[in-house]
């Protein structure tokens, strides 16, 4: 692709009048444009878009609530950033457990993991730390309080001071 300036009307000679503007045969002003060629008037502007024109709603501000729904329920593909945020805009954001520390991972374009989803939980009562990565993080982090509280040595030491 060339920098320069075209040469107006294609290297034509005789006098040149008017603006110079593109037709689908270049860069040409009024004397040599195609409707002067053509014998007629210089085409006037039409009346422009209509009034409403800028008013109607777009489809795509519709889908964009379809999109965010699909997004916060987990069925479309996105970041982590783009799910927390669909999340924040749909009204629900995910309950977690005190202490409970997610990383929902990365991908690349192709689907391939560049950072796998990781968590971990630190019990508050007896300050054990529990982790899980990659398929195992969706069942750990909906169950690890109660799976927790059965084995947290803070309760047992607790059970055995009572009785």
């Amino acid at each position: 692709m060339s920098a320069r300036v075209p040469e107006p009307c294609g290297g034509l000679t005789g006098a040149h009048d008017g603006p110079v503007r593109f037709y689908r045969t270049g860069w040409k002003c009024n004397a040599h444009s195609p409707w002067a060629e053509a014998g007629q008037d210089e085409p006037q502007p039409g009346p422009g878009m209509p009034a409403a024109a800028w008013t109607t709603p777009s489809p795509q501000s519709a889908s964009a609530v379809f999109d965010n729904r699909a997004i916060a329920s987990g069925k479309r593909r996105s970041s982590p950033a783009a799910y927390r945020a669909a999340r924040a805009a749909v009204g629900r954001a995910p309950a977690l457990a005190p202490g409970l520390q997610l990383d929902l991972g990365q991908q690349d374009a192709h689907g391939r993991w560049m950072r796998i989803p990781a968590a971990d939980y630190l019990c508050p009562a007896c300050h054990e730390t529990e982790s899980a990565s990659g398929d195992q993080v969706a069942h750990f982090a909906a169950h690890i309080e109660t799976e927790h509280a059965e084995r947290c040595t803070a309760n047992t030491t607790l059970t055995q001071e009572n009785s």
